[in-house]
């Protein structure tokens, strides 16, 4: 396969000092070291050599061979003060047919402590066409841990995520997660996925091309359980491109107002072409969710954000007004909704169908530029026939909009307008 490198997408041309940097991270253990070859290599399974090699040194060198390093699935629990090094060339493949079980990983650690995975451009690679059963292959999976540095590496052609990072029985959360200059790119279900975690910085990565099972977004923020947490969780200076879902998806349904509130952030992402037609999911590039009733509460943060180019609409949501709140900072959308007309920049929709619910809202706008050339509204809300959504409130700001053939800001389907509270956006036409 052709090796992606940053400067293939349009948001890093031109700005490589700043956007490709490699991640100053202090590592924890550069004590005794040693190449994984000194335990030996075989051009049909390495599993053994680079399981010991782990085990037993606390800095690992996957040297660069004449042919990949293939190796069956790789477990690692309770490992502590761990480098793993990976030379400059080296492709990390699973070995053919070696993935029987479908929680079988590339690399899965668990309950591990201070661990940097170091990649000087690596590929890792697993074989997604094999895997026609299960979505939880993983390229990367880190359950139950705490300081872990992943750094200049692309993770391609999973049978799940290209990243996964989630808690483990009583440790419930990963904490103190960075990960810095990855390419994930071609994986079946996610290009990340996070479903519990505390302190995560995503930097200077790019999550593309994400196609086989559903939801096939380019990140998927997701707990399991009301006791799962998203606290202080960072993407800056990302991609999110050509995924076959939405490029960010918030799909924070399964959290309660018992929960730990939520805080997430991005700063200075891009994201271009996401959702395909084919994928029965909300048609966005961006999908904010809870649940409907007793939601999460927090702050979701969206500054410097660049949308460039989308057959669908920019924002997709059900979520509550007073669920965890969302602010925009700083936004620019151009040219979406170039699928069809009669497709709206936001799209809100009743929580529940069938029982009262809402008012939807909680989303605020602060310089925000959007331009489409589609007839189409700005906002649809969408009620029910049975009049089950309560209103919609606390939705702020201005917005530029350069749309020569908008209908009208505001569409209601199913819903009296006359509930809306602090509705109160307002926005100025572009000639």
């Amino acid at each position: 396969m052709k090796k992606l490198l940053c400067n293939d997408f349009p948001f890093f041309k031109g700005n490589m000092p700043l956007y490709c940097i490699i991640l100053c991270f202090p590592l924890f253990s550069l004590g005794q070291s040693i190449k994984v070859s000194a335990y030996g290599f075989n051009a049909s399974d390495n599993k053994k050599f680079v399981y010991e090699a782990i085990r037993n040194n606390d800095t690992i060198i996957i040297d660069k061979q004449n042919s990949e390093w293939l190796v069956s699935p790789l477990k690692f629990r309770n490992l502590e003060n761990k480098t793993i090094i990976f030379e400059k060339g080296v492709v990390f493949r699973a070995k053919p047919n070696a993935f029987v079980a479908t929680s079988d990983c590339l690399l899965k650690f668990v309950n591990c402590k201070n661990i940097n995975v170091i990649g000087n451009g690596a590929l890792l690679t697993m074989n997604k066409e094999e895997y026609i059963d299960g979505e939880w292959r993983m390229g990367l999976s880190f359950m139950g841990c705490k300081n872990v540095l992943v750094n200049n590496l692309t993770i391609a052609n999973s049978g799940g995520d290209g990243i996964y990072i989630d808690g483990y029985k009583s440790l419930h959360y990963s904490e103190n997660i960075r990960i810095n200059n990855v390419i994930s790119t071609n994986n079946k279900r996610q290009g990340i996925s996070i479903i519990s975690a505390k302190d995560v910085w995503v930097k200077n990565s790019v999550f593309t091309k994400t196609k086989g099972t559903l939801p096939e977004a380019g990140l998927d923020i997701e707990p399991d359980k009301e006791t799962d947490v998203v606290i202080n969780v960072n993407f800056e200076h990302c991609a999110f491109t050509n995924n076959y879902h939405s490029g960010i998806v918030l799909g924070l349904d399964n959290l309660t107002d018992k929960s730990e509130p939520v805080s997430i952030n991005f700063i200075n992402c891009y994201l271009s072409m996401n959702h395909d037609i084919s994928n029965r999911y909300p048609k966005a590039e961006i999908v904010i969710s809870s649940r409907p009733y007793n939601a999460v509460k927090g702050e979701v943060t969206f500054n410097n954000i660049t949308v460039d180019g989308s057959n669908w609409g920019l924002i997709y949501s059900r979520k509550p007004s007073n669920a965890y709140n969302v602010t925009f900072k700083n936004l620019s959308a151009i040219n979406i909704c170039q699928q069809k007309d009669d497709m709206s920049a936001i799209y809100l929709e009743v929580p529940d169908y069938f029982k009262s619910s809402g008012p939807i809202g909680g989303f605020s706008f602060e310089n925000a530029y959007v331009k489409f050339d589609s007839k189409s509204a700005f906002f649809t809300i969408r009620g029910s026939s049975l009049g089950t959504l309560n209103g919609v409130k606390d939705i702020t700001g201005h917005v530029i909009l350069e749309a020569p053939n908008l209908t009208e800001f505001k569409q209601y389907i199913k819903y009296n307008p006359n509930k809306n509270a602090n509705f109160s956006i307002n926005y100025t036409l572009k000639n």
